[in-house]
């Protein structure tokens, strides 16, 4: 094919084509040599706001003398279409490296550190790359670092940008920082954060998350934990878990402050354990230095104000080690349904030279057929929770949320929760964070009534019944990307289930069946049956998965089971009239119980199986949970329009706030700050801070 001209150049063969235009292997007909020549996109031209900020950015860029960044000859327009003109290497790009399956720990360090030099090199001049990922790295046959794409960078400081650009190739959402999604100012911890993602997949062969769509891969960068490399292959030392893990951390204040950190952590990591003092105790595998394991700051979360805007709640969480319990990450300040419509407005997006990074099917995270962890099992607190309130205060303004809202449960990692709407057949996902509904999945079975989560929280287990007693189903939903895994038939109308502590079991009390059907929560299949008194609406399972407590609401009695493998009733409580919710102390010792016909609640001895203590509460209580200091629990009393506060040692009622028509669920956070609460009627969720 003859070359095609372009001004000066002649364009010989196109070396790859993106979002942001097409890089070609052209001849410089004026200085007679070949370079990499990238041409814009056409959608660009006549845009004076683009080709301003693209001069001054590319006359930044290309002052940079670092040896690992992409000598820049030119740049401009001809014709009006945009063009930067680059110095051709001889070599590959690390994406395509990455084909051939992941690099050694040793190798894939010394090249992300060529790749920090030249970040550091353009942070030092202000001006953040935004687009680090395996096709702008190029390494040549001496493993040699160029970092491309340096021509269009954007200032520290800046914004996304308002351009709207056209065939924004996904691929750039694979390493793409949270804050990239919003209008918050960015700095080189956005590149910090793409450096991890790439250390990441250069361990593992894989990208960093899964997902092969823009709500499922923004859906992860918003909530999905970083991959642990160590896990998926062999060699890699879990001290390279840690690294990646803060330099993806969602909050930026969270990750290492520069890319130089990131890779200085990753070196040390690499390091053999030094060896045992004389006597002494065995030493313990290098890990991450001290600065890199330090705690963030107290992570400061949105809450709605009067006026519908935001203000701000600082959580006071210490340092792991400390006075407190290990900060959270933080929540992401935007709903899913809306970064969608950023990302098809970001001119960051589509910067791309090469075709996409796939790197095989999976992400580094979760191998093909593998399910994905939401979170790690929290570290136990090495204090005590925070002290709860007898008198809650109310968060902002109610949620609106989408009709029905029946019943609502946190996942583990306290960024989401899920929220059962039977009459709009969703299950909505509220960020507890913007506190606002970022995706609703589509229950196609019938109508979602209760959800719970694995305790790793991967997977959301959904009671599907109707009125008609035709539908009868548990929806597996993944969540990592929403998707609906599998709908599993079951017995006749199925209530609140619970997750086995070892995430193997799901216990699904059947309302019409007098028993709870055991399911494998791999395969869905029923593994056990344990027969109860008459309509079981709720059950909880103990710490170590030997009891569970069914409360059965038409025969006013709470079942306690043994969960072993012989399964069978081990003793049978009275609990009022038509006991509705039950639920289990953090310390174990006790059970409560709320009874919706007699509008009372009872706590039972775990050691005994006898009653302590029943007191009155408001009318008809359908849900009830526990502060996580154990000192006070929280009812939805559905007639009553109430939430009762009830001092766990007394069972008085310290506060009745109102939190809309017909409250039906109460879920409490795991570090005890928030309950959130459903009314039914109104269509809402009200958030009540517990704790001073």
């Amino acid at each position: 094919m003859c070359p095609r001209q372009f001004g000066p150049y002649l364009l010989d063969e196109v070396l790859g084509v993106g979002g942001m235009g097409e890089v070609w292997r052209a001849r410089d007909t004026r200085r007679e040599r070949l370079v990499a020549l990238k041409l814009l996109p056409e959608t660009l031209n006549g845009d004076p706001e683009f080709a301003s900020r693209f001069r001054r950015e590319s006359h930044v860029a290309a002052r940079l003398r670092e040896p690992h960044v992409i000598p820049i000859h030119d740049y401009g327009e001809i014709d009006g279409r945009m063009f930067i003109d680059m110095r051709l290497v001889d070599g590959r790009d690390l994406g395509d490296l990455l084909t051939d399956g992941p690099l050694p720990p040793g190798r894939t360090v010394t090249l992300l550190s060529q790749v920090a030099d030249a970040l550091e090199a353009a942070h030092a001049d202000s001006l953040v790359h935004r687009d680090i990922k395996p096709s702008n790295i190029l390494v040549t046959p001496t493993d040699f670092v160029y970092v491309v794409d340096f021509g269009i960078a954007r200032s520290v400081g800046s914004t996304r940008t308002s351009l709207t650009i056209t065939g924004a190739t996904v691929g750039t959402l694979d390493y793409m920082a949270p804050e990239r999604f919003t209008d918050q100012p960015i700095d080189g911890r956005v590149d910090v954060y793409s450096l991890a993602c790439v250390l990441a997949q250069c361990l593992t062969g894989r990208r960093p998350f899964r997902g092969e769509d823009l709500p499922a891969l923004l859906y992860a960068h918003l909530y999905v934990d970083p991959p642990r490399p160590s896990e998926l292959v062999e060699g890699v030392p879990p001290a390279l878990d840690a690294v990646i893990a803060r330099g993806m951390a969602k909050r930026p204040e969270d990750r290492f402050p520069t890319p130089r950190a990131l890779v200085d952590a990753a070196r040390l990591a690499l390091e053999p354990a030094a060896p045992p003092a004389p006597g002494g105790p065995t030493s313990t595998p290098a890990t991450v230095p001290a600065s890199a394991a330090a705690a963030p700051p107290p992570t400061v979360l949105g809450v709605r104000s009067g006026d519908g805007a935001h203000s701000s709640v600082e959580q006071l969480t210490a340092a792991p080690g400390g006075a407190g319990r290990a900060p959270r990450t933080r929540r992401r300040r935007i709903a899913l349904a809306g970064a969608l419509v950023l990302v098809l407005v970001a001119a960051g997006l589509g910067f791309l030279l090469w075709p996409r990074d796939d790197g095989g099917d999976a992400a580094a995270g979760t191998p093909a057929g593998t399910l994905a962890p939401e979170s790690a099992e929290p570290p136990a607190p090495t204090t005590p929770p925070p002290a709860s309130l007898a008198v809650p205060t109310q968060l902002g303004d109610p949620i609106a949320v989408p009709p029905t809202p029946g019943y609502l449960a946190i996942a583990p990692n306290d960024r989401y929760a899920y929220i059962a709407h039977r009459t709009a057949g969703v299950v909505s996902v509220l960020d507890l964070a913007s506190l606002s509904v970022s995706a609703e999945i589509p229950i196609e079975a019938g109508p979602p009534q209760f959800v719970t989560f694995s305790p790793d929280g991967s997977r959301a287990y959904v009671t599907v019944y109707d009125d008609e007693n035709t539908v009868h189903a548990v929806a597996f939903v993944d969540t990592a990307t929403t998707e609906v895994l599998q709908t599993v038939d079951v017995g006749l109308r199925p209530y609140a289930p619970e997750v086995s502590p070892d995430g193997t079991r799901l216990y699904v009390p059947l309302h019409n069946e007098a028993r709870v059907q055991v399911l494998d929560t791999t395969s869905g299949e029923q593994v056990g049956s344990y027969p109860v008194r008459e309509n079981p609406h709720w059950i909880a399972v103990s710490a170590d998965g030997g009891r569970g407590y069914t409360a059965n609401h038409e025969s006013g009695v709470l079942s306690v089971l043994d969960l072993g493998d012989g399964g069978r009733v081990l003793a049978e409580v009275p609990a009022g009239v038509a006991p509705h919710s039950v639920a289990i102390s953090p310390d174990g010792s006790r059970v409560a119980v709320v009874s919706f016909g007699s509008s009372e609640i009872r706590l039972l001895d775990t050691a005994t199986d006898v009653v302590l203590d029943t007191g009155p509460i408001g009318q008809s209580p359908q849900d009830v949970a526990w502060a996580p200091d154990g000192r006070h629990l929280y009812t939805t009393d559905v007639d009553g329009d109430t939430m009762s506060v009830v001092d766990a040692a007394t069972l008085d009622v310290t506060a009745s706030p109102r939190p809309g028509s017909a409250p039906t669920s109460v879920a409490v956070s795991e570090d005890g700050e928030r309950a959130y609460v459903t009314n039914r009627d109104d269509a809402t969720v009200v958030v009540y801070q517990l704790t001073a």
